[in-house]
């Protein structure tokens, strides 16, 4: 065996990949490449191989298998094509829609959500709804939304897939008289997203969520932001403030929607001073990780009803040395699972996620900056039965974080492994150099970074490393006075910008979604919504503009020439 194994891993590097292409992708990775160097570093520079891989990581296979829905896969592979000519040094776009939406007193970027094509925005009198596949519009007023007497809208979420829309209504304070009883804290509505009608699959249209406290007296309900749905579960993260100044705790209502279901549970996690400084993400059915800048973020497991959450990891930042709180804003691919009731809406396909990331977008004190997570740390495959872990910095930030210099006017949108960034300039900047903040009257690029290793792998196999237009970057070297260390780190990714530019007058919104990203722009009337995708330039087209360019070129020459013998004569 040992004999057999040297003759193999001593083939050329050719013969071993072409071998390698008769396994599974799945094989790949658990077997082949996790097991043997020479292997890992022969598939690594291999075109085929990564592309094998990346088709796995994105959900499907590279041929039809019997069962399969030969235009399903069609229309998959044509996607993971377009979506390949991000990973190139720039790339064209057309324009597949465009409606400017008429809207009176337009919200602000903070109130935008898109998912699965279809964006909305909700505002203080309704929320709009627009297909930015179709010219379908929908308007939802505000006495449909929240139609309880005495109790305000506070947040909407919506799920495309499952024809769903959720509100949460609540009161302004809670007088807590009784802390054996518990008090009523919000409304949670459940209707149909197209019909404005219950839910058919919901065991009841308006589900009461209720809170016990422990102390009595005057409590507020602060909500740390829209809740989130993952197939038939809606958590809904809270703080409770106390009038007479007592400890802010974080809670959350875990709701199965389709039974009615709903139960609260504490967190064990204090909030700081006001909610936004603890950042609540929900990965999946099972996890979700609070985010406070000052400490650490902290990974929990939700158990089935009537358990309350467990931490498991806790990963910690640098040491914080400053006495102004930081706050952040989270991006992260858009939940997609459950049972879809528009499946003309369902994506071709939704990465795994040790394929995606989450960014962190760090308003520090001084130098803003954003941190990109890769989210393979918090998979299964992360948690350990023996309880509890704390992990410091150095042993999880270089090896699966990414760090850059930002400016809050800067939009950011992630899909996958990939970051959409709206930059004032067209190349891409250098490590470490701080860009300027968008101007009000200029233009804008839209900037595509890619984290994922298979396409770093297969970007470094086909590209110049001598070539100033070289796709492969590293982040620089970023030392942060707000924390006592600083920002290295070992990952390498890829860079590519959209030739053409946008106004940066009125622009709000930046969504990327498959092969696509979505801009808008509020204006006081009206939303304009814009919707592009890349294409490639022919062969033949840039042929014949090179051909032009040579005879152009032939020609002067040859004047020139000529020129010069009847001057000298």
């Amino acid at each position: 065996m040992t004999m057999a194994n040297v003759g193999f891993l001593s083939l050329p590097a050719e013969l071993i990949c072409y071998i390698l292409l008769f396994l599974t992708p799945r094989d790949l990775c658990r077997r082949a490449i996790a097991t043997c160097k020479t292997i890992r570093d022969a598939a690594q520079n291999s075109v085929q191989i990564q592309h094998k891989l990346e088709l796995f990581s994105q959900g499907f296979t590279e041929t039809i298998t019997p069962g399969q829905d030969s235009i399903d896969f069609f229309r998959k592979n044509n996607r993971l094509k377009k979506s390949a000519l991000m990973s190139r040094s720039d790339f064209h776009v057309n324009t597949v829609f465009q409606e400017a939406v008429l809207a009176v007193h337009a919200a602000t970027k903070e109130t935008q959500s898109l998912k699965c094509g279809l964006w909305w925005m909700s505002r203080k009198s309704d929320l709009l709804i627009q297909e930015c596949n179709t010219n379908t519009t929908q308007t939802w007023s505000n006495h449909i939304l929240s139609p309880m007497p005495q109790h305000e809208l506070a947040t909407v979420v919506v799920d495309p897939l499952q024809d769903l829309l959720v509100t949460i209504s609540s009161v302004d304070s809670i007088d807590v008289l009784d802390v054996v009883q518990a008090h009523h804290v919000f409304w949670l509505e459940i209707r149909m997203l197209s019909a404005q009608a219950p839910h058919p699959d919901s065991a009841c249209t308006s589900l009461d969520c209720s809170h016990s406290f422990n102390e009595r007296g005057i409590h507020d309900v602060m909500f740390m932001k829209e809740p989130a749905i993952c197939g038939d579960r809606v958590v809904v993260p809270y703080c409770i403030y106390a009038d007479d100044g007592g400890a802010e705790l974080m809670f959350i209502q875990v709701v199965d929607w389709r039974r009615g279901r709903a139960e609260c549970y504490p967190v064990g996690h204090q909030a700081r001073n006001w909610p936004h400084q603890n950042n609540f993400h929900l990965i999946d059915r099972q996890t979700f990780v609070v985010i406070d800048l000052q400490v650490s973020i902290n990974l929990y497991t939700l158990q089935e009803f009537g358990g309350p959450p467990q931490c498991r990891i806790v990963y910690c930042f640098p040491t914080y040395g400053s006495l102004r709180h930081p706050s952040c804003v989270v991006h992260t691919t858009p939940l997609v699972q459950g049972t879809a009731v528009r499946p003309d809406l369902m994506p071709s396909y939704v990465s795994f996620l040790e394929s995606q990331i989450m960014v962190l977008e760090m308003l520090l004190p001084v130098l803003p900056v954003v941190l990109v997570i890769d989210m393979a740390i918090f998979s299964k495959n992360a948690l350990h039965p023996e309880g509890l872990i704390t992990i410091p910095w150095l042993d999880w930030g270089p090896q699966h974080t990414c760090c850059f210099p930002h400016d809050p006017s800067h939009r950011i949108s992630v899909f996958g492994s990939r970051m959409a960034y709206a930059l004032p300039r067209y190349r891409t900047p250098t490590p470490g150099h701080r860009l300027e903040a968008l101007s009000t009257d200029g233009r804008f690029y839209v900037h595509i970074w890619d984290f994922n290793q298979r396409v770093v792998a297969r970007s470094r196999s086909i590209s110049d490393s001598n070539s100033p237009d070289h796709l492969i970057r590293k982040p620089p070297f970023l030392a942060h006075t707000f924390y006592k260390s600083d920002f290295s780190s070992n990952h390498f990714y890829t860079t590519t910008v959209c030739h053409t530019s946008f106004p940066t007058r009125d622009f709000e919104g930046l969504f990327l979604e498959h092969d696509r990203f979505t801009l808008t722009w509020v204006r006081p009337d009206a939303v304009d919504i814009q919707v592009v995708s890349p294409y490639a330039v022919p062969e033949t087209k840039a042929l014949s503009c090179w051909l032009r360019d040579y005879i152009k070129l032939i020609t002067n020459f040859w004047a020139s020439m000529t020129v010069g013998i009847i001057s000298h004569s």
